[in-house]
């Protein structure tokens, strides 16, 4: 870029060839004013000049040759020489000649001063400089010291050569190293008009200048500013390191406080650091600018924001038809890439803010220079996406050791990200939205897709060892999917996901981080850790064993704690067991429900199973529906009821059991169309209520009915309301207020 600006610093060298030329001169002009005295030299006898004239020549002329060949020829209208040596020359004219003799420079001056004892000669008013070349340097006043061949001036000059013109105050020319100074108030003006048909003009102003040729160096030093049409630098020190043979631009080194602006169009950018360097290719077109210390470089194009700030920067260039266009940017040392969201952005809720930073980037440019292809971070990389503020909106901050990012072709938007080498990925919700947890995925390998409008992420997928936590949630899988419209993260591939109160595995697991709820699908097995981290929901026995439910699929509400288990659901605590369709389990409800095809081994009562001996004998239960509540800690049957205890059967419409606080059967309702059938015995009712600790069974009903195989005889017994001893068989009979009969049939067997 700056190529444009600063290529013709070089043409400032064809002026120390000029003086040099100029210093030969004078050297000649030197040695022939020896010859002009024409009586010895006279003592002085005050300091400064002698006022005795010694020799008048007017309309003086002189020419040096060598060899036939005419070097130089000096003309004066009026030659004045002192006896102290010192000559005085009236409107002069010196003129050079190459060696094809053809001219090559020409002094002019109304004065010139020679003082020979000093070796100083001086030209006084109208000074002017001129070359075949066309260079052109005006000055009132320029003298040169023939023993230390130094050149110099402290007024103003003006220079001018075809589309190259300057002043300063003051000028030193060391002809001897070939060096110039520009001493104050440099201004240059070059108008680039033999390249690309470019006429804008290139300006420098400088407080000093120094011009080595020998060396290939022009330095301008002093709040320097260069400015070409839009384009414009700054820096406390600019230097153009030059080919000393082919005088060709090899860089541009800008010290202290550098600063370049363009406001091109379609191009409108600032870079600015400490130092910056631009280097040059063979057809002196720019191909690498490098800024050190506290670099920064952003893209002022409201469809192409950018911002690069590293320690240091490295901007790499391409040949193009106008010049070189930018091909990418390398930054070193913490390295911050900002994309602000574009003004006008076609998504309704705004653009999101991308943050990429890392120990090393490089940003890779497309053919116009404008917008981003790819980006690559290394070192500690994070990506933050800053949405729009909103009650859902959150932070999304990708950590990897290397990220790679993929644009779309306009606006510098992200299309795709890849991380590696271990990839986390952190959901913070903006202060609106606090009431939210911070949500944390991870894994090996990431690859995340991004919406071109709202630049907001819509699907990540993580490879290997990938892990989500919400809260107390925590979730890991070989894989993990996440999509932002459902605000799901599908994990596959052995997925677990646990919390505080128990831990789920499945064949797939979907867990929603905007729910806080866990899809399970396939072989789902769910452990919670203890009775009590159900809340009590569970009727099985011990508080500190591990529960174990399984299903086809499951939903589990995890900030609800609560479950959904569905197809052959099974819930089991040692030998006790819940079995059915649907099995519902909520914590802080604290509530069981079972639906479909229910099974439960869930009591187990110490009988007597012979005279004199006991045993304990579980309870096995089926029903339609099953439902538990630990507040009462009530277990309720409905629909189609069965239980079963050895060989004894009850069915009924509905039936309660009542636990104790150890949760032991205390006692057992039945209602509506009641049947229990032992082996010797069939009773029937409205309702049966079984008592553990007695061991009896009442029976009431309208009427209610017991009927009793005794040898070869049935005994039945009906009445309202019936008792039977289940230990010695004994039943008792009464009206519960002695309202009604009781009525006892003897059957003798046929």
């Amino acid at each position: 870029m700056l190529k444009d600006k600063l290529l013709y610093l070089a043409r400032i060298l064809s002026l120390i060839v000029l003086l040099g030329i100029i210093g030969l001169l004078i050297i000649s002009f030197v040695k022939r004013g020896s010859q002009l005295q024409t009586q010895p030299q006279l003592a002085r006898t005050k300091r400064g000049l002698s006022g005795r004239v010694v020799a008048i020549t007017e309309g003086y002329q002189y020419v040096s040759s060598e060899n036939g060949r005419e070097k130089f020829r000096l003309l004066a209208a009026r030659d004045t020489s002192y006896d102290d040596g010192h000559h005085q020359l009236e409107k002069l004219e010196l003129i050079a000649f190459d060696s094809d003799g053809s001219e090559s420079a020409r002094v002019r001056a109304d004065f010139g001063l020679y003082q020979q004892s000093e070796g100083i000669i001086t030209f006084t008013g109208n000074v002017i400089i001129s070359s075949a070349d066309g260079l052109e340097v005006k000055t009132e006043s320029l003298s040169y010291n023939q023993h230390t061949r130094v050149a110099n001036t402290e007024v103003a000059i003006n220079f001018r050569r075809a589309e190259m013109s300057g002043s300063s105050v003051g000028a030193v020319l060391y002809t001897r190293e070939r060096n110039l100074a520009l001493l104050k108030d440099v201004h240059l003006l070059i108008t680039a008009s033999h390249l690309r048909g470019n006429v804008t003009p290139l300006e420098i102003h400088a407080q000093r200048a120094d011009l080595a040729q020998l060396d290939g160096v022009a330095r301008f030093t002093g709040e320097v500013h260069l400015t070409h049409g839009l384009r414009s630098a700054r820096a406390d020190l600019v230097s153009g390191v030059f080919h000393p043979q082919t005088h060709k631009l090899l860089r541009i080194e800008m010290r202290g406080n550098a600063v370049l602006h363009s406001n091109e169009r379609g191009k409108a950018s600032e870079i600015k650091s400490q130092d910056m360097d631009f280097h040059f290719d063979e057809e002196q077109r720019l191909k690498l600018v490098v800024a050190t210390s506290a670099a920064r470089a952003r893209s002022l194009e409201k469809d192409a924001l950018r911002e690069i700030t590293a320690e240091k920067l490295e901007a790499r260039f391409t040949p193009a038809a106008q010049g070189s266009e930018l091909a990418s940017i390398l930054g070193q040392g913490r390295t911050l890439v900002k994309l602000p969201p574009v003004e006008g952005a076609s998504s309704k809720v705004g653009q999101s803010e991308r943050v990429l930073e890392a120990d090393a980037v490089v940003l890779h440019f497309r053919p116009d220079g404008k917008y981003l292809q790819r980006a690559e971070a290394t070192g500690q990389a994070v990506l933050t996406v800053r949405p729009p503020a909103g009650p859902q909106a959150e932070i999304k901050r990708l950590r990897a050791p290397h990220l790679t990012a993929q644009f779309y072709e306009t606006n510098n938007a992200v299309r795709s990200f890849l991380a590696d080498g271990g990839v986390v990925v952190e959901f913070e919700p903006l202060p609106a939205a606090s009431h939210r947890p911070k949500r944390v995925l991870s894994g090996k390998k990431l690859v995340a897709i991004f919406e071109q409008a709202s630049q907001e992420i819509v699907e990540m997928t993580l490879e290997g060892e990938a892990k989500f936590t919400d809260g107390e949630r925590t979730a890991t899988a070989a894989r993990a999917v996440y999509t932002a419209a459902t605000g799901v993260i599908a994990l596959r591939g052995k997925p677990l996901v646990w919390d505080a109160v128990a831990r789920t595995s499945a064949t797939e697991l979907d867990a929603n981080i905007e729910t806080g709820e866990t899809v399970a699908r396939g072989r789902v097995q769910t452990t919670y850790y203890s009775r009590e981290t159900t809340g009590g929901a569970a009727p099985f026995k011990k508080n500190q064993a591990p529960i174990f439910i399984a299903a086809e699929s499951a939903v589990v509400r995890h900030r609800e704690g609560a479950a959904r288990y569905q197809g052959n659901a099974r819930a089991w605590q040692d030998d006790n067991f819940v079995r059915a369709e649907t099995i519902e389990l909520d914590k802080n409800e604290r509530l069981m429900q079972a639906f479909g095809s229910v099974e439960s081994a869930l009591y187990e009562v110490e009988r007597e199973v012979a005279k004199g001996r006991k045993e304990v004998v579980p309870i096995f239960a089926t029903a339609d529906q099953l439902s538990y509540t630990e507040a009462r800690r009530v277990v309720r049957y409905e629909g189609n009821v069965k239980l079963r205890q050895g060989a004894d059967r009850l069915e009924a419409a509905q039936a309660e059991a009542f636990l104790s606080e150890e949760h032991k059967l205390e006692r057992l309702l039945a209602q509506r169309n009641v049947v229990l059938q032992q082996p010797s015995r069939r009773a029937t009712g409205d309702q049966v209520e079984y008592q553990v600790v007695s061991d009896t069974v009442i029976l009431t009903g309208n009427l209610a009915r017991v009927e009793t195989q005794q040898r070869e005889r049935f005994v039945t017994t009906s009445g309202a309301r019936l008792t039977l001893h289940l230990r010695d068989a004994k039943i008792e009979a009464d009206d519960e207020g002695g309202i009604r009969r009781v009525r006892t049939t003897h059957r003798i067997q046929p």
